[in-house]
């Protein structure tokens, strides 16, 4: 995209500043005819998406969460102490690449991501687990004890793994599982479904079962593969109360 292209389009997104949830930036496009004859707003919001109340493209809520974030970084660029780990990235890996999409509205704190993955051993035997990526890469900023290496991870010289100290660990030869509060979330066991993460700015509750329904408004669960990862899930929460 030419560079005027790209002026133009952080211009038409700079309303977007004005919208705190994603509800607010549907309802923009929202007349006062469609109140007084639809007399629904969740009905209005949804033919918005649909594409039918505006020539323009209409964001989705992940969309929506990213190109805030862009206009947000044009006005307020963010500290140069914070250091972006993807800006180096080079590689064509489709996990790193949606890894790269997440870091800076992570950063931001307009978006809270919790990734999901598996990792084989030499020994065969697999770990997985289940990681803040705000936390982690802030960790990574501060170089705190045990962080992960996210420049070594977006230039391919370190391999992404579950440690145990992140949300969880499960090591299912040895039996050992461990869980830990993060910063911005708190670990809750469910004795029906399961493993479940609560955000504590908005402490809206997240179920890392794929299968259920539950809570399933409060994030955006997408999969990846890649080969050097394998399948790696994506659970993204879009903040509605910061921390």
């Amino acid at each position: 995209m030419s560079t005027a292209l790209q002026i133009i389009n952080m211009s038409q997104d700079m309303f977007l500043l004005d919208c705190p949830t994603y509800e607010d930036y549907l309802d923009t496009f929202i007349t006062r005819n469609d109140y007084r004859f639809i007399r629904n707003i969740r009905f209005c919001r949804m033919l918005v998406e649909l594409g039918y109340r505006s020539s323009t493209e209409i964001y989705t809520p992940e969309q929506f969460v990213l190109h805030k974030a862009a206009a947000q970084e044009s006005l307020w660029p963010t500290k140069k102490s914070t250091i972006f780990f993807s800006d180096h990235l080079k590689s064509l890996d489709p996990v790193l690449r949606e890894l790269a999409i997440r870091e800076r509205p992570n950063i931001q704190k307009m978006l809270s991501t919790i990734i999901f993955l598996k990792h084989r051993l030499k020994s065969g035997f697999e770990i997985s687990g289940y990681i803040d990526y705000e936390h982690s890469l802030r960790r990574a900023n501060l170089h705190a004890e045990d962080y992960i290496d996210w420049g070594g991870v977006f230039e391919e010289r370190v391999v992404l793994k579950p440690k145990r100290s992140h949300l969880s660990y499960f090591d299912w030869h040895k039996g050992h599982v461990y869980y830990n509060n993060s910063d911005n979330y708190a670990v809750v066991h469910d004795v029906e479904y399961g493993l479940i993460f609560m955000h504590k700015g908005d402490h809206k509750k997240i179920c890392v079962d794929i299968s259920r329904e539950l809570y399933s408004k409060n994030c955006t669960t997408t999969m990846y593969f890649s080969e050097k990862y394998g399948h790696v899930i994506f659970y993204d929460h879009i903040i509605r109360k910061k921390i």
